[in-house]
């Protein structure tokens, strides 16, 4: 509510007015006294100081007189309109009637401000012959006597000056009475409106300049020349000043040395872009952005903004710890997937290509191999890369907890719900991409929600009857076959086609060859570093991870890495120190497997010796042979012989037979 202060009003009926308004618009409103003394009124002007009132209305001849005490709040005056013009002249012609002074036709209008009516009109309306001079607080005796030399009858005047008038010889009119006949209302209306407007415009100001103030940069407002028009508190002590302690009115290129000057009247003068360049202010590093004021094609200064190296580092650091909280964003990107094998090449170009289209893909393979981290490169490698990338693992949770999480839920939805609700996974990632894995572990009920929201594009929360427009690439993965599920019942198949646009499938790392050394000295070397070893695979080493099935995949072989590394003793691994790890853990099993595999192989080499007496060239005989057979493919070569592939492998490099297949 506006509080405004009344000074030195019309009167009573004025003041009626007035309380009539304040019961219709938002103001309250305050009195002064009607006094002709200074210590008074400077007294009043105090208490409006001290108080803060919002503003003070008041006649126009008293706004000089006001004006001069310097109040802190806006002043507005109230002038006469040419209605009440009129209503006076029509009392003067009344009077002059009554006292039988009809002859009196030359009037002078005594008012502060010009008549708002030409005087013709009411010249015409009146029959009187008007002149409306200029007027102040200051006249003297002998203004008046001036107008009556011309042969003026009448001055209409407040009471101020009602003698002068009479000794002049003129007839002098006022009337308190006359207020009772005026309307202000239209006038105070719009000194009303004046003072909301100044109450929003200064309050829009002081949220702006606390919006400077509470900036981390620098800033600083330049005019068209390039001066200092205005600054914050952040700029102070920032810039070097030339003269004096302030800012104001100082050019910036002599603040800033190190500014382009010819660069600067660029920006001022053509609106050419000064963004993100590192200078030196001050003897202090950081980014300066000078951004010119443009309106209708033509330029009217700049703004700049100055951050300094240290709030910049700052803010990174806070923009990454808090991001890696939220954990809605892909980490890892196609360059960052190991391996040189055919198989897996060809899958990181296939999924390549997928990223760049905007549609739904389902990703196979076992558990292990790198779903998700196909997954997230996909996403690095889309348009939606810098909107958030939200993975779910849809087998680790209950069914209730799963649908929650996915869709979210409003107050109530259920016991233990939130009192706000909450957004579900979905809502999270709009507008990026969402990862379910696992996703053949989703009941019925899910798999048919899950299938609304791709088919509708929205959400509805758990508890909720409205729908929440998304926008959602959804990348599903799964180890199992989704199709054979829904051929069993287990999946709805309208879900599987919705999902199944693109196919990916990931090798498991027994097919993908050599890769696993690669990965192998990867981890090692990356565990190295965590746990400050330095540690090396021999050769011997490496054949003995090549000859493992690993089951579990790239997951399994980095754990295992991880225990090599934590282990060692010495800076080489062998071959002695990769079964010694076997030992004890689920490899140990394949190890056994591989050895009675070689023995059946060696022991067969006996019964299958020829003419040419040799049990090594019976052997080379089958392995050719199995290798003609598979057209040179060694792991179906190996299952024929009953051996491991990486003991093929070790044969073959004994025959020297690795060339010719």
């Amino acid at each position: 509510m506006f509080r405004i202060f009344f000074m030195n009003l019309f009167g009573d009926s004025m003041i009626k007015q007035v309380q009539g308004l304040e019961k219709i618009i938002d103001f309250h409103m305050y009195i002064g006294d009607a006094t002709a003394c200074d210590e008074e009124l400077n007294k009043q002007i105090k208490w409006v100081n001290e108080e803060q009132m919002d503003a003070i209305i008041c006649q126009w001849e008293n706004y000089d007189r006001i004006m001069s005490f310097k109040p802190l709040v806006p002043v507005y005056p109230v002038s006469m309109t040419a209605f009440d013009t009129c209503v006076i002249l029509y009392l003067l012609q009344k009077e002059l009637k009554s006292k039988g002074l009809e002859h009196y036709k030359r009037v002078v209008l005594g008012t502060y401000l010009p008549i708002t009516v030409r005087l013709d009109v009411l010249e015409e309306m009146y029959n009187f012959e008007l002149i409306n001079p200029p007027w102040n607080d200051e006249l003297e005796q002998g203004y008046f006597n001036a107008l009556a030399k011309e042969g003026y009858d009448v001055v209409i005047c407040n009471t101020k000056y009602v003698d002068a008038v009479r000794n002049s010889g003129m007839y002098a009119f006022h009337d308190d009475r006359i207020y009772d006949y005026l309307d202000f209302s239209l006038d105070l209306k719009r000194a009303i409106q004046q003072v909301a407007m100044g109450s929003q415009l200064q309050q829009t100001l002081d949220e702006f300049k606390n919006m400077l103030n509470n900036s981390f940069e620098a800033i600083c407002i330049l005019d068209r020349e390039g001066r200092i028009k205005a600054y914050n508190e952040q700029a102070v002590g920032m810039f070097k000043a030339i003269e004096g302690d302030s800012y104001n009115g100082q050019y910036f290129p002599d603040m800033v040395t190190a500014l382009d000057e010819d660069e600067f009247e660029d920006v001022l003068n053509k609106g050419k872009a000064y963004y993100s360049r590192i200078i030196n202010v001050n003897n202090t590093y950081g980014m300066l952005n000078i951004t010119p004021n443009q309106k209708d094609d033509a330029f009217h200064g700049a703004v700049v903004h100055f951050t300094t190296i240290q709030q910049i580092e700052k803010m990174e650091s806070q923009v990454k710890s808090e991001f890696y909280q939220k954990g809605h964003f892909a980490k890892y990107r196609f360059d960052e997937i190991i391996g040189e094998s055919v198989a897996i090449t060809k899958s990181k170009k296939l999924a390549e290509r997928f990223s760049k289209y905007n549609t739904s893909i389902l990703i196979y393979g076992e558990s292990g191999c790198g779903k998700e981290l196909f997954a997230q490169s996909i996403h690095n490698s889309s348009f939606r890369n810098n909107q958030p990338f939200v993975a779910i693992n849809c087998g680790s949770l209950p069914t209730n907890l799963l649908e929650s999480e996915l869709f979210g839920y409003v107050d109530g939805a259920f016991t233990g719900a939130l009192k706000k609700g909450k957004k579900g996974l979905f809502e999270i990632a709009n507008k990026g991409t969402i990862f379910l894995d696992e996703i053949s572990e989703i009941d019925a009920q899910g798999q048919t929600r899950l299938l609304r929201v791709i088919e509708e594009r929205s959400v509805m929360r758990i508890g909720d009857d409205k729908l929440i427009p998304i926008d959602v690439r959804i990348i599903a993965a799964s180890n199992k076959n989704l199709l054979e599920l829904s051929k069993q019942g287990k999946f709805r198949e309208d879900l599987y086609y919705r999902l199944n646009v693109l196919t990916l499938t990931i090798p498991p790392l027994r097919e993908r060859n050599r890769d696993v050394i690669l990965l192998a000295q990867n981890f090692i070397e990356n565990f190295g570093k965590r746990y400050n070893k330095r540690i090396l695979l021999s050769e011997a080493a490496e054949e003995m991870l090549l000859s493992l099935s690993w089951d579990g995949n790239v997951r399994q072989l980095r754990n295992f890495c991880e225990r090599l590394v934590i282990v060692a003793d010495h800076k080489y691994v062998d071959e002695k120190d990769v079964r010694e790890q076997i030992k004890g853990t689920d490899l140990s099993l394949i190890e056994k497997d591989m050895l009675l595999s070689t023995e059946r192989l060696e022991n067969g080499m006996d019964e299958m010796a020829t003419d040419k007496g040799s049990i090594s060239q019976a052997e080379k005989n089958s392995i050719c042979n199995a290798l003609e057979k598979t057209n040179g493919r060694r792991e179906k070569a190996a299952k024929i012989l009953g051996i491991s592939k990486s003991t093929l492998w070790r044969k073959m490099k004994k025959y020297n037979l690795t060339d010719k297949y």
